[in-house]
């Protein structure tokens, strides 16, 4: 399959958590200048409105470095806003405006050549029992996306799930869910962004996530990390669950996907080139392992439940 890495603009410059503010401000052209300086990185994941509103010149300044453009990131939670959900939100306004920035960013990746936005509806949910018309709330964000898709059918908007945060719940959290969802929509330009770690948090084994959807045509996008289930660490890819990567790995490889893999990495307390610099190594690993797994004889040993017969051979490629 072929590997085409991103980084997430906003991972080059301040990173904060609850506590600490890890990294600093930095504009726009640094953290393009400093991704540059990545081995094995070809573009970025852009933030709209928040690293840019004039694409112009974003792919000015890319195209100075030599980077492409992933997908553009319609970001509808950062904002106060945003605060109550963007497509499901009670006020009709809200859900307007949530449509019509959506149209923004797919234009802006009409003009970055990109062809997709990725957008995570993690606003859109609930905290309290009751706090919400569950089906209101999935029908209003069904509408909205429905409208947005048919705005511009050659981009593609790629949906990204997650269980919770900062919502307690999110409308949109596993993989079925999300294929159901976008299968709804009617539209063919509606997918899924699979985050692995989203996928570790739901409790789905990330290679199972990636073949179902790749198997209904919808796996638009990858985000990579890692984590223990227990939180969305963002963690560097393979550090943690090493088996699970190499098993994602192959999935990806059986369904295809020729996408971007894209670095969803928290770079706290490391240098954030370094880090995403280990992310892309760590991955080509995992890839050239799961590249010389024989399929024919795994399919043999799967066939006749071989179990250990079948670890002992991936554990031989290691």
């Amino acid at each position: 399959m072929q590997r085409k890495y991103s980084i997430i603009t906003g991972f080059m410059g301040k990173v904060q958590d609850r506590f600490i503010d890890y990294q600093p401000v930095r504009p726009m052209e640094e953290m393009v200048e400093m991704a540059s300086r990545v081995k094995g990185c070809s573009g970025l994941e852009v933030v709209y409105p928040q690293n840019f509103t004039n694409a112009k010149k974003l792919k000015e300044l890319l195209d100075a470095y030599h980077l492409g453009v992933s997908t553009v990131n319609l970001n509808v939670k950062g904002d106060v806003m945003w605060r109550y959900g963007s497509f499901s939100n009670p006020d009709p306004e809200i859900r307007k405006e949530a449509v019509n920035a959506m149209k923004r960013a797919m234009d802006c990746a009409g003009e970055l050549n990109c062809g997709v936005v990725t957008c995570a509806l993690l606003n859109d949910g609930v905290d309290y029992p009751f706090e919400t018309d569950y089906l209101d709330a999935f029908q209003y964000t069904l509408d909205g996306i429905r409208e947005a898709a048919e705005y511009r059918r050659d981009i593609k908007i790629s949906l990204e799930y997650k269980q919770s945060e900062p919502r307690i719940h999110c409308l949109l959290n596993n993989a079925g869910k999300m294929a159901y969802f976008t299968q709804m929509t009617g539209k063919d330009n509606v997918g899924v962004t699979l985050d692995f770690g989203h996928a570790l948090q739901a409790l789905e084994v990330p290679a199972d996530s990636a073949s179902f959807l790749g198997q209904t045509n919808r796996l638009f996008y990858i985000h990579i990390n890692d984590n223990f289930r227990n939180w969305d660490w963002d963690m560097v890819p393979g550090t943690v669950n090493f088996w699970d990567y190499i098993e994602f790995a192959l999935a990806l490889k059986k369904v295809n996907y020729n996408g971007w893999i894209t670095a969803d990495v928290f770079p706290q307390r490391h240098d954030p080139v370094k880090i995403m610099e280990k992310t892309f190594e760590w991955m080509d690993y995992i890839f050239d392992i799961a590249d010389r797994i024989d399929e024919k004889k795994l399919k043999e040993m799967q066939t006749e439940l071989k179990t250990f017969e079948i670890l002992d051979y991936i554990r031989s490629l290691i």
